[in-house]
Parts: C-alpha cells; sequence; structure tokens
C-alpha cells in the first residue's frame, strides 16, 4: 500500500485507494499528479530544469526591484536621505552598503518567485495583486517596527513602507511573467532596457538640479 502525506492537512492517506481527482494539483504542485489508472503520484518539482529555471527568473526580478530601487531612493526619496537625522547614515558608509542591500534583493526576489510558483500565479494581473499585498503587509510590518524602535520620523517610515511596495510590486509582476514564459530572453531585455532608461532620465534630470544629487 503507497502511503502519501498530504502537507496541507498535515494528514496520510493511501494513495492507491484514493480518487486522483481529490487531490489533483498542477505540476507545480508537491503532490496529486494524476496518471492513468486512478492514482495520485507525488511530485516534488525539484528536478535540475525547474531550479534552474527559477533562479534565472528570480534573477530577472532582481534586475527589475535593482531598477525601482534605483528610481525611488536616488529620485522621490532623494532628500529623505539628507534629511533622515541621526537614524541614517553618513553617505560615504551608505554607499559602501549598497552591495548589502542588491543581496537582499537578490533572497527577496527567490522568494516572491518560489511565493509565485507554490500559488499557481500565471498571470501578469494576479502578480502584481499578490506583488502589492506582500509589499504593503511587509512594508507596513517593517516601518511601525522600524519606527517603533529608531529614531526616525514618521515620514520617513512611510517613505520605506512605500519603497517596500513598490519593490515587491515589480517583483510579483515580474516573477509571472517570467514562470510563465519558457525563454526569458524577451523579458530580460525588457527589464535591462526599463533600467537604463530609469537611470538616464535620474541622471539627466540630477544634471538639471530637478533631482538633489547623492554623493559619497
Amino acid at each position: 500500500m503507497l502511503r502519501t502525506r498530504d502537507p496541507r492537512a498535515d494528514l496520510w492517506y493511501d494513495a492507491d485507494r484514493m480518487p486522483a481527482s481529490v487531490y489533483e494539483r498542477s505540476n507545480r504542485g508537491v503532490i496529486g499528479a494524476a496518471v492513468p489508472g486512478g492514482s495520485a503520484q507525488p511530485r516534488s518539482g525539484g528536478t535540475l530544469s525547474d531550479i534552474w529555471k527559477r533562479l534565472r527568473v528570480a534573477l530577472v526580478v532582481w534586475l527589475a526591484m535593482v531598477g525601482v530601487d534605483f528610481v525611488l531612493n536616488a529620485a522621490l526619496f532623494a532628500g529623505m536621505y539628507k534629511e533622515g537625522g541621526a537614524f541614517m547614515l553618513a553617505p560615504g558608509e551608505a554607499f559602501r552598503r549598497i552591495p548589502l542591500g542588491y543581496v537582499a534583493f537578490l533572497m527577496l526576489a527567490v522568494g516572491i518567485v518560489e511565493l509565485s510558483l507554490r500559488l499557481g500565479i500565471a498571470t501578469l494581473w494576479r502578480g502584481i495583486r499578490l506583488g502589492a499585498a506582500t509589499g504593503v503587509v511587509l512594508g507596513a510590518a517593517w516601518s511601525l517596527g522600524l519606527y517603533s524602535i529608531a529614531t526616525l520620523s514618521p515620514q520617513v517610515a512611510l517613505a520605506f513602507a512605500a519603497i517596500w511596495l513598490g519593490l515587491f510590486t515589480a517583483a510579483g509582476g515580474v516573477a509571472a511573467a517570467g514562470l510563465r514564459r519558457s525563454s526569458l530572453r524577451g523579458l530580460t531585455l525588457r527589464v535591462v532596457g526599463m533600467d537604463v532608461l530609469a537611470a538616464i532620465a535620474v541622471v539627466a534630470l540630477q544634471s538639471f538640479g530637478v533631482l538633489p544629487t547623492l554623493t559619497p
């Protein structure tokens, strides 16, 4: 008798006696792929090709997050880093720690891709909704927690929440778009192109004095 564990209900069931339709899920799930004969067979979804695909999608999501972060921090909220008070690091030290922030983005990108995969997010709009919802929850929780223990103003806390929202909204949309594609070349080119255009626009606005210039 084949006994299989259902992780959703923390129960074991007899796979060779249970109708396959009860536990049928997509090929991205961990169990329940229907096979001829009416049995439900477990699926790990962890083949090397699957893992490599998720990692490549995560890299594209990371590129999108880096671009959004640059626009938000170098343009919309640039003044926050000059007027943030004692809570903010000195500009030179903050610039030296930028790579650490990008490593954090990479971990978040892997997480949002895995979450999208497990939830079966298959459309761009659903990905954006997932990212926005995640950004609202994490941004609000993180900002409130930080505000409760650090010397930052309410305006800075709200700005951080907005940054979380922007990052995760973009990440959710790109993750959903990447997971449903067999080739990531076109999506990658579009993301890189948007990043380049955003960087050019921000630098141009800084050159004309429209935006404040942050220097180490």
